[in-house]
This record gives structure tokens, C-alpha cells and sequence, in this order.
């Protein structure tokens, strides 16, 4: 998504996002849109008029283990999440809402879950699918082979293991030491991998439905 700084000076920085209003029209980002910049990992960047309105967690999820239940706030239909910015494979800081404006599919993994594994190696090619037609895959990891919280090593053998190409791999710290944690924002069941589905303003369309293909919205 081309941004709108034709005819303004080409040197300056209109967003202040550190690149030149230039650098981003040569990357197709948008210099009018501080969270539209290009990244090293060419991700599908897009832009908003304005960036979304964050509303928090509207669902209860919950889980019932051992004879106790627990419950936790979760992202339901229709929620904004809040701007998350973690690491990605490349060692650079990678913002949710550098996504404005396309289809964006949530992944939470981690390192020790099997089908978490089996759904990564299926990413790239949805994502090569749907690139066009506005998709970004976004992988959230919470945690390494041995529950640790996952470093920027990790999230690199990730990408490599699964030949990601403009698939951002985040590093989420942790772990997590409340239930407003982003592991349990986007988890309605107590399971992963949790599957998040945001239209083009970035609103819940799909609260971890285990819905793998983002043909019905684009």
C-alpha cells in the first residue's frame, strides 16, 4: 500500500517512524502513517487514516483443570487488541499496527507444542496464497523448547525451520505473571496453537476458532 507524501520533501520524516518520506515510497509504505515502515523481513504493510482504537478484552475464556476453573480476559469478536510490539527473527521491533489496513492471522505457539509445529509449516505457503489479496501471518511465540521465554535465536531457527519468508516470528517476553498477558489475550480455551482472525481495522473477526484459511474475508 503506496503511502501519500508525493510532492512533500522527500528528506524529511512526516510520521517520525526514522524513515525519510523518500525511503517509504521507494518501500511502498505509507510516510503519513507512523506505523507503516518498511521492514527487513518485506512484510505486507499497510496503513489506516488514523490507528485503531484499542477497546481491551471483552470475552471470559476459561479453563477447568484438576477440579478448578480458571477464567481470564480474552479478545472476543469485534475487540481491538492494543498495539503489540515485540522482536522479530531479525532482531527488529515489529508493531501490530503496522498491519492496518490488511488481513492479519494471529498465531500463538510455542517451542514444545507439536501441532503448534505442525500448523508452522503450513504458514508459508497460506501466506504465498494470500499475499496479494492483503494477508499478513503473524507468529506470536511465548515460549522455547523448554518453556523458557524465547529469544531472538529462537525465533530465527523458527523461521528457518519452517522457511518462513515474510512471515514475522515475535519473540513474546515471559512468562507471564497476570492473566493481561498477550498469551492469554489471544486465547479463548486454555489451548495452542490459538488462531486469531483481525479484519483491515484490526477488529476480531475470528476469537481462536481453530480457522486456518482467511479465504471468507478476503
Amino acid at each position: 500500500d503506496g503511502g501519500s507524501g508525493q510532492g512533500s520533501n522527500a528528506d524529511a520524516d512526516d510520521d517520525g517512524d526514522g524513515f525519510t518520506n523518500g525511503e517509504e515510497e521507494e518501500a511502498g509504505t505509507n510516510p503519513d502513517y507512523a506505523y507503516s515502515r518498511p521492514y527487513e523481513g518485506g512484510y505486507n504493510v499497510g496503513f489506516c487514516e488514523t490507528p485503531p482504537e484499542p477497546t481491551g478484552p471483552s470475552g471470559t475464556a476459561s479453563i477447568r483443570q484438576d477440579g478448578v476453573t480458571y477464567e481470564w480476559p480474552a479478545l472476543d469478536m469485534g475487540d481491538v487488541p492494543e498495539n503489540l510490539t515485540f522482536m522479530d527473527q531479525y532482531g527488529e521491533m515489529v508493531d501490530l499496527y503496522s498491519f492496518c489496513g490488511k488481513h492479519v492471522m494471529v498465531l500463538v505457539s510455542a517451542g514444545w507444542c507439536g501441532p503448534c509445529r505442525s500448523l508452522a509449516a503450513e504458514v508459508q505457503d497460506i501466506q504465498d496464497e494470500w499475499r496479494d489479496e492483503g494477508l499478513q501471518i503473524i507468529e506470536l511465540i511465548t515460549s522455547d523448547n523448554y518453556g523458557d521465554a524465547p529469544d531472538q535465536a529462537f525465533v530465527q531457527s523458527w523461521a528457518d525451520d519452517y522457511n518462513f519468508e515474510d512471515v514475522p516470528v515475535l519473540a513474546v517476553p515471559g512468562p507471564p505473571t497476570s492473566y493481561n498477558h498477550v498469551q492469554f489475550l489471544f486465547d479463548a480455551d486454555g489451548y495452542i496453537p490459538s488462531v486469531y482472525h483481525l479484519n483491515e481495522r484490526l477488529e476480531v473477526v475470528s476469537p481462536d476458532q481453530s480457522v486456518h484459511d482467511p479465504s471468507n474475508w478476503l
